[in-house]
């Protein structure tokens, strides 16, 4: 279940209106003043298709993944039910240049220092 920002909520609805799927958010919380909620997927995410379908609308936490940051402890690791990562191995943030840009994105918009 990815996190969101409630301003990617909209696009999520609209992109997921024009193939007829419903989605569904709950509250997750708020990190300094930016609301976040947690997309409620069961099974595989309704975008998905053998490959993204909405991949330059995606939220941040999918193009970040598997980068992974921890909010309470800023830890930033590797998902380890990316299956990229179970097959490849643990590589360094250096190897996931796009998911890094995101990432960074996410800190900003977070205000995480």
């Amino acid at each position: 279940m990815p996190v969101v920002l409630e301003e990617e909520i909209p696009t999520l609805l609209k992109e997921a209106e024009n193939i007829g799927v419903k989605l569904t958010f709950k509250e997750y919380g708020e990190y300094n003043g930016v609301k976040l909620y947690k997309w409620i997927i069961e099974g595989w995410c309704p975008f998905y298709k053998g490959k993204c379908t909405t991949h330059e609308k995606k939220p941040l936490s999918c193009k970040m993944y598997p980068l992974v940051l921890n909010l309470k402890t800023g830890e930033i690791y590797l998902s380890e039910k990316c299956l990229w990562v179970q097959i490849n191995g643990p590589k360094p943030l250096d190897h996931f240049p796009g998911e890094k840009n995101a990432l960074k994105k996410l800190v900003i918009k977070l205000k995480i220092r």
